[in-house]
């Protein structure tokens, strides 16, 4: 059995363009008390989405430390045709290739760590939390996570692993320096999300939380404001943090008229036999493997109101 330090570890992950931290097992509580204090803050509608997509336990019998990993993931981007007209159309990082990303995470930590007869396992822990206590980046003012070298466009995986910590470098999740005296993504943002009483997003304001849902828009929402195929990138891109990376492409794909008219009838997963080349754009934006039955009906209805909204 090999030698494998936690330092290796993470001077290997750099080998691949990553960047890590290692934290005690023990630093669980830290997240779960940073846990229960947002959810007394927060309305109940956030708090359910919070609840659904959080696991705070540990799968993994005899784990002794967290590895918060950071790949750096720029946005893509679609251009949709419709009546003769060209529209491009962003994703915001964290919906192309997710599932993947987190399978290669998770894939090389294992093979690493297993020189060592070590064990690993992903953790459904808030990852903005985890990465930002372990230091390896910090919050925005928009409740973002930013790191060094790729701001606020980037991917984020949680494991445990029974592999011993070299060391403690939590920190504690950290507020950006320059968020201090600015408040340039609090204007951008339309629908006041990012208010000035508290530092926790008002979640049930920001345009994310319902172009994710299924549910209708509430009545309030501007159909001027929808311009991602979900999410928004208003607080990113006015970002300071994030000038030198904003204009960043990871993928593109072109859909012609009768394309961008199959997504707008709400076609998921389940494409004809015969639309292999729409599938094989879908699946090249790494799309097919999103969450949820959200590539149907929850995108044709966002596409439908960012072109209606063009």
């Amino acid at each position: 059995m090999s030698d494998v330090s936690t330092e290796h570890l993470r001077a290997a992950l750099r080998g691949h363009g990553w960047r890590a931290a290692v934290v005690p097992i023990e630093r669980l509580a830290d997240v779960r008390s940073a846990i229960d204090r947002g959810r007394a803050e927060v309305d109940e509608g956030v708090r359910e989405v919070v609840d659904r997509n959080l696991d705070l336990g540990v799968s993994l019998p005899g784990a002794r430390s967290l590895v918060a990993v950071v790949v750096p993931h720029a946005c893509a981007r679609v251009t949709v045709t419709r009546g003769g007209r060209t529209h491009d159309v962003p994703i915001p990082t964290t919906y192309c290739h997710h599932d993947e990303l987190q399978a290669e995470v998770l894939g090389t930590v294992a093979r690493l760590v297993a020189a060592a007869g070590a064990r690993v396992a992903l953790a459904g822990l808030p990852e903005k939390l985890v990465a930002a206590g372990a230091g390896l980046g910090r919050y925005g003012r928009n409740n973002i996570f930013y790191a060094d070298g790729c701001g606020s466009f980037c991917e984020l995986a949680v494991c445990v692993t029974d592999l011993a910590p070299d060391d403690d470098p939590w920190t504690g999740p950290l507020l950006l320096e320059r968020c201090e005296t600015c408040d340039a993504c609090r204007r951008a943002c339309p629908t006041g999300a990012i208010g000035g009483d508290r530092f926790l997003l008002h979640g049930d304001r920001c345009l994310t939380l319902h172009n994710e849902s299924e549910r209708p828009f509430p009545d309030w929402i501007d159909p001027a404001w929808h311009h991602c195929l979900w999410g928004c990138l208003r607080c990113q891109r006015c970002c300071p943090q994030n000038l030198a990376v904003r204009d960043e492409v990871a993928e593109t794909a072109v859909f012609d008229e009768r394309e961008t008219a199959l997504l707008l009838a709400g076609v998921g997963r389940d494409l004809p036999a015969h639309e292999d080349g729409l599938r094989g754009k879908l699946g090249e934006l790494g799309l097919l493997s999103y969450d949820g039955d959200t590539l149907g009906p929850v995108l044709a209805r966002n596409l439908a109101a960012v072109l209606a909204a063009r």
